[in-house]
């Protein structure tokens, strides 16, 4: 097998090393269809060779707009075996924000989804003046006039590639590791998003080193289901392809469980918000259920936890904790890995910090959760967490060829073949997250053990200052609150102001079980957080979370919001993190009624 130095010699380590029917699978009109090695190669070379009929040249920019999809990783191999740089849009971006992004980049031709995808990019149109054509996936009568049918293209390409036969092949080889891969633009969660520069490099190290930390197999079965317009699921897939495994395309993450009991997967990769909904959904099942089974269920719970922090701490559990875990495993654990196909080897956490908790409760009910961590910037992994010995509450150790080091300010840097070459047309913001000797600020405040092993402990921009000068990191007590059964997110506020408050957006579920059983008569959601006996229950939810804290670091106040927060309103990243300055301004009246009347009493109210 040639070397692997570029992901163009990735596509043909794929095509000419790993022949299986099922290379991709994808549930269309009900049924799970395979993609074999030999289509996926065949519609790549033509899509290829189309786009180089169109005109695409070597370094050229070609927007990606979809969905997760097998065409998917066949456009962006396209892209990149035509010599292109693949510039990814999140398909829930508004117009706007798609078209800053296809002007930014410098894009001509966009390869997008849906119809629906493609109205989007024309209706700005005029703010795009560069963009030339829109190629669609899923083509149908009516559709938008200038746009391109994908089957027009894969034809044109086949056409090209009969008149130039061998000209797919040769671009694709002459591409280079240092050339540029892909133009990333980064959330947005402090600002104007910046589009990071990552080379073929880049990627290609990066997934190297991610399988020195955990194993990727030719038997294995992905389930893919994050957005590939992020880094983080597509370095993933980089492996998954690198080894050979096979990969399925949940339908949606509404879908994502029921998906999985029927591909059965062996690894993936989510962010922390899947598991703290698998856990809700089994406290939720626990309060909808008889005493008897509530009952079991708390304690299998209890036991999972027990059982993970005793081989956490590296003890032999005794026969009794043994016997209890067991019993666990028929009661409830077996049947929620059933549930995920009851084949899981690993599964992937990242985007965000993994809650110590649950990390421990799945580990103890079987299943093995990897956290890593990285940035867009990075490609992403910086850190993580092998199967054999995962740390729970630690980001793991350094990827093998990358190089961290911690600042004496307590950031996170970082070294490696990695590290984007830049911001796209922004040289000033490239400077200011480097040092003068080259290292890359990774804005992550962080701690190393006496073993290797690092543990973040805050965004260096979000760490929140008290007016008493006192420093508080949110995320941790924000994971805190939500291990809580009647909050579903939360949100700490506390910058610069005299104490700590937090926005909390309840578990409805839970919550309106508990006014049932207190005879409330509540119907809407905004008449839940203004009642006294609501705000009382919050208040115990505070002092919970606060006797764990300090005393700077106590919550004194907390409002409710009657829905919850989401990347379609904008209060939250594609990787679902907390856009903290989108908040503060949304909610700003109700931020400010926490400090009014200068009382620190707990509380909490509508919107």
């Amino acid at each position: 097998m040639a070397e692997i130095l570029t992901l163009c010699d990735l596509f043909f380590h794929v095509t000419e090393d790993h022949d299986r029917p099922d290379l991709l699978k994808v549930k269309r009109d009900g049924a799970w269809q395979q993609i074999s090695t030999r289509e996926f190669k065949g519609v790549v070379r033509d899509l290829s060779c189309g786009l180089m009929s169109l005109g695409v040249k070597p370094g050229d920019k070609v927007v990606l707009l979809s969905e997760d999809r097998p065409e998917w990783p066949m456009a962006e191999f396209a892209i990149l075996t035509a010599g292109a740089v693949n510039v990814a849009l999140y398909p829930t971006l508004n117009a706007k924000d798609s078209a800053y992004i296809v002007n930014d980049s410098d894009a001509e031709i966009a390869v997008v989804s849906t119809p629906e995808q493609a109205a989007k990019l024309l209706s700005v149109k005029s703010a795009m003046p560069k963009l030339r054509e829109v190629i669609v996936m899923d083509w149908r009568e009516g559709i938008e006039p200038g746009c391109l049918q994908w089957e027009q293209i894969l034809s044109r390409g086949r056409d090209f590639d009969k008149s130039q036969p061998g000209r797919h092949e040769k671009v694709a080889r002459a591409v280079v590791p240092d050339d540029l891969a892909s133009i990333v633009y980064t959330s947005g969660t402090t600002g104007e998003p910046k589009g990071a520069m990552l080379t073929h490099r880049n990627f290609v190290e990066n997934a190297r080193g991610g399988m020195q930390v955990l194993s990727f197999k030719p038997s294995d079965q992905a389930i893919v289901f994050l957005p590939l317009s992020h880094v983080y699921e597509r370095t993933a897939d980089y492996c998954y392809f690198w080894s050979g495994a096979s990969l399925a395309y949940a339908e949606s993450i509404d879908k994502v469980a029921e998906n999985m009991g029927e591909v059965k997967p062996t690894i993936g990769a989510a962010v922390p918000r899947f598991y703290e909904k698998v856990y809700a959904k089994i406290l939720e099942q626990a309060a909808h259920a008889p005493y008897i089974k509530k009952v079991l269920i708390h304690f299998c719970v209890r036991t999972a936890n027990e059982w993970a922090a005793n081989w956490a701490a590296g003890k032999r559990a005794g026969a009794w904790l043994s016997f209890k875990h067991k019993l666990g495993d028929i009661i409830l654990y077996g049947k929620i890995r059933a549930k995920m196909g009851g084949r899981l080897r690993f599964f992937i956490s990242g985007g965000a910090p993994l809650p110590k908790e649950l990390g421990l409760f799945f580990f103890g009910m079987g299943i093995k959760i990897c956290e890593a961590y990285g940035l867009t910037e990075t490609s992403p992994g910086l850190a993580g967490n092998g199967e054999e010995r995962p740390r729970f509450g630690s980001i793991g150790r350094c990827v093998p060829n990358v190089q961290l080091k911690i600042a004496e300010d307590g950031e996170l840097l970082a070294k490696g073949p990695n590290i984007m070459k830049g911001y796209y047309k922004k040289p000033e913001a490239t400077a200011e997250v480097f040092t003068k000797d080259g290292w890359f600020m990774t804005g992550d405040i962080a701690t190393v053990d006496a073993e290797g092993y690092y543990y973040i402990t805050d965004r260096k921009k979000e760490i929140l200052v008290t007016a008493g000068g006192k420093n508080v990191a949110p995320q941790p007590i924000e994971n805190m609150l939500k291990m809580n059964k009647y909050v579903s997110q939360a949100v700490l506020i506390g910058d610069r102001r005299p104490y700590i408050t937090a926005l909390i957006v309840p578990n409805w579920e839970n919550l309106k079980d508990y006014a049932k059983s207190k005879g409330l008569d509540l119907k809407e959601q905004s008449q839940f957080c203004g009642h006294p006996q609501i705000m009382h229950l919050y208040g115990n939810v505070l002092a919970r979370t606060n006797a764990q804290l300090s005393h700077h670091e106590q919550i004194k106040k907390c409002r409710l919001l009657s829905r919850e927060l989401t990347q379609e309103d904008g209060e939250l990243t594609p990787t679902l993190k907390v856009k903290r300055r989108v908040i503060a301004e949304r909610y700003g009246k109700v931020i400010e009624s926490m400090y009014a009347d200068g009382s620190d009493e707990a509380a909490c109210a509508g919107r």
